[in-house]
C-alpha cells in the first residue's frame, strides 16, 4: 500500500502528476477547454490565454500539474512544451525575471536545448530589456528548431500585477509579448479577481480567459474520498469512506466543498480513525490551525483586526457596518478592503440596490476564527454540525424514532398536547426529525405550535432550532430573501434543507 505522504496538501507540484490525476474530481470540463484550445493552435493562429481563478486550496495548483502531464504524455507532447514557474515567485520583480526562470525551466526538461551560457549571461545582466530581448531570441530559437510553442504556467498572478511589478509599464511589456509572440500561451492563477484583469483602464483588460473553479459538490467530495482510497489501494479505507458518508455530508457545509480539505478529511477518517464528527472538525482545525496562523501574520495589523471583525460578523457587511464595529475610520477601511482583496482574503459582491458588501471567502477559515474568539458563534457551529449530522443520519435510523413520537398526530389525536409532550425533545436529534417530518409534510401549523410548546424564538442564542425557525420566517414572509441573505453560508444552507423538503424535494427529505 503506498503511504499517505504522496499527496501534499500545501505543495501539490512536489506530488506525481499521475497521483494528482487519480484523484482528481470535477475540473474535466475545464482540463478539456484547455487542451481542446491548445489542440487548434498553429504559428500564426490566433490563442486563448487562460486564468485559473479560486480561493486557496481549491485546486488550481492541481489542474495545472495534470495539464501539463497531459501535455507531455499525450497528443499535444510534439506542439507544446509546458513550462511551470515556481508557485511563491517572490522574486519576480518583473518581465525579464519571469523570462529568466522560465527559461531556466525550459533547460531543466529539455536537456539538448543548447541555452545555457544565455541563461549564464542573462542571470548577470541588469539590464532588464537586453535580457527580455536575449531570452525571447533563445526561446524563438527552441520554437524554430522544434516547432513546439511554450505554455507557461504562472500561479499568483494577482500578487505578480498588484505588488511585486514595480511600473505600470510591466504589464504593458507582458501583453506586448503575448500578443506579438505566437508561439507562447499564458496560463495564470489568481486566488481572486485581478484589477489589472477587470479593470477597463488597465493593459491586459479583457485579455484573458477567465475560469472560476467551484467547489466541489457534496457528491464530488465523496466521490473525492473514495479515489484516496482507491489511489492507496486500500480496501478498508474503501469501507470506511462508505461508512463515513453521513458524516461528510454533514462536514461539507463547514469545508465547502474544498479539495485541500477533502485530503486532509481522508487522512483523519482513515489513518487516524476518529469516529465522532465533532472530533473530526477539531482534527482539522488543529491540523490548519499553523497555515491560518502563517496566514494571518503574514497581514498588517489593521488588516487582521479586520479579517477577525469580519469573521464574527453576520455575512456581507459594508465598508460602513465595518468601520463601525472595528472602530476604523471608513476610508481606512476601504483602504484595507482593496488590499485584502487583492490578496484573496475577502470577496466583493454586489448586492440590491446597488450595496457593495465583503465578506471571507474561505468558510473554514472564517469558523476558525469564530471558535478561537466567541463562544456563542462556536456554539453556533457545534450545533449546526449536530443538526447536519442528524439530517445525513441513515433513514431509517430517524424514521424509526419518528413514528413512535408522531404516533398521537397521526392517528388524529395530535395538537397541543403532542408538541406539549415532545418538548422533552427539544435540543435531540428526535426533535430535528419531528420538524423535518412536519416540513416534509408541508404542516407549518404543527411546526409553529411545537416551536412555541418549547419557548424557541428566532435566535436566542445557539440552537438546534435555529434553522426551523428560520425556515418557518421565511415560508411565512413569502420567501423573503433578506432573512437568509445575511446569514453564514453553513446555516442558510440548513434553513434551505427544510425549505427544499417543504416543496417536495425526495432527495432533501
Amino acid at each position: 500500500m503506498r503511504g499517505p505522504g504522496t499527496i501534499h496538501y500545501y505543495r501539490p507540484q512536489r506530488s506525481n502528476p499521475e497521483e494528482l490525476e487519480s484523484i482528481l474530481v470535477g475540473r474535466e470540463p475545464m482540463l478539456e477547454e484547455m487542451l481542446t484550445s491548445l489542440g487548434r493552435w498553429s504559428p500564426k493562429a490566433s490563442r486563448d490565454h487562460f486564468l485559473l481563478i479560486g480561493p486557496r486550496g481549491i485546486g488550481k495548483t492541481c489542474v495545472l500539474q495534470v495539464l501539463a502531464h497531459r501535455i507531455r504524455t499525450g497528443s499535444l507532447h510534439d506542439k507544446w512544451q509546458p513550462i511551470a514557474l515556481s508557485e511563491e515567485g517572490y522574486g519576480l520583480q518583473g518581465v525579464a525575471d519571469i523570462l529568466i526562470q522560465a527559461l531556466e525551466g525550459l533547460l531543466e526538461q529539455t536537456p539538448a536545448c543548447d541555452e545555457r551560457e544565455t541563461l549564464r549571461k542573462l542571470k548577470a545582466d541588469s539590464d532588464d530589456q537586453r535580457v527580455c530581448d536575449l531570452a525571447l531570441d533563445a526561446f524563438r530559437r527552441f520554437h524554430r528548431s522544434t516547432g513546439r510553442g511554450i505554455a507557461l504556467m504562472l500561479e499568483n498572478l494577482n500578487r505578480l500585477l498588484d505588488e511585486q511589478f514595480r511600473r505600470n509599464r510591466q504589464a504593458h511589456l507582458l501583453r506586448k509579448i503575448l500578443i506579438e509572440e505566437d508561439w507562447l500561451v499564458l496560463i495564470a492563477t489568481s486566488p481572486t479577481y485581478v484589477q489589472a484583469v477587470t479593470e477597463a483602464e488597465e493593459p491586459l483588460y479583457a485579455f484573458f480567459h477567465q475560469m472560476y473553479l467551484n467547489e466541489l459538490t457534496s457528491k464530488e467530495q465523496l466521490e473525492m474520498l473514495n479515489r484516496l482510497a482507491q489511489h492507496e489501494n486500500n480496501t478498508q479505507a474503501q469501507v470506511d469512506v462508505r461508512r463515513f458518508r453521513p458524516r461528510a455530508q454533514a462536514l461539507y457545509h463547514f469545508t465547502g466543498g474544498n479539495p485541500r480539505l477533502t485530503v486532509m478529511l481522508y487522512q483523519i477518517i482513515v489513518h487516524q480513525q476518529i469516529d465522532d464528527v465533532q472530533q473530526e472538525l477539531t482534527a482539522l482545525l488543529d491540523q490548519l490551525s499553523p497555515y491560518y496562523q502563517d496566514c494571518m501574520r503574514d497581514l498588517a495589523p489593521q488588516e487582521r483586526a479586520l479579517i477577525e471583525c469580519m469573521a464574527l460578523l453576520t455575512e456581507g457587511c459594508t465598508p460602513t457596518e465595518l468601520a463601525n464595529a472595528s472602530r476604523m475610520e471608513a476610508k481606512t477601511v476601504r483602504a484595507l478592503l482593496t488590499r485584502l482583496e487583492r490578496g484573496g482574503y475577502v470577496r466583493r459582491e454586489e448586492r440590491k440596490k446597488k450595496q457593495t458588501v465583503y465578506f471571507l471567502p474561505d468558510r473554514f477559515f472564517r469558523i476558525w476564527h469564530q471558535l478561537a474568539c466567541s463562544r456563542a458563534l462556536g456554539g453556533q457551529v457545534r450545533y449546526l454540525l449536530e443538526y447536519f449530522s442528524i439530517w445525513y443520519a441513515p433513514h431509517e435510523e430517524w424514521e424509526a424514532g419518528q413514528q413512535v413520537i408522531l404516533k398521537p398526530f397521526h392517528s388524529g389525536t395530535g395538537g397541543n398536547h403532542v408538541a406539549e409532550r415532545n418538548a422533552a425533545y427539544m435540543e435531540s436529534s428526535e426533535s430535528v426529525s419531528i420538524l423535518r417530518a412536519a416540513f416534509v409534510r408541508r404542516d407549518l401549523a404543527y411546526v409553529r405550535e411545537y416551536l412555541t410548546h418549547t419557548g424557541q424564538h428566532p435566535m436566542e442564542g445557539a440552537s438546534l432550532m435555529a434553522p426551523c425557525i428560520l425556515a418557518l420566517n421565511y415560508l411565512d414572509s413569502g420567501r423573503d430573501d433578506s432573512i437568509l441573505t445575511r446569514l453564514h453560508p453553513e446555516l442558510r444552507e440548513a434553513v434551505m434543507l427544510l425549505v427544499d423538503a417543504y416543496d417536495g424535494n425526495i432527495e432533501a427529505a
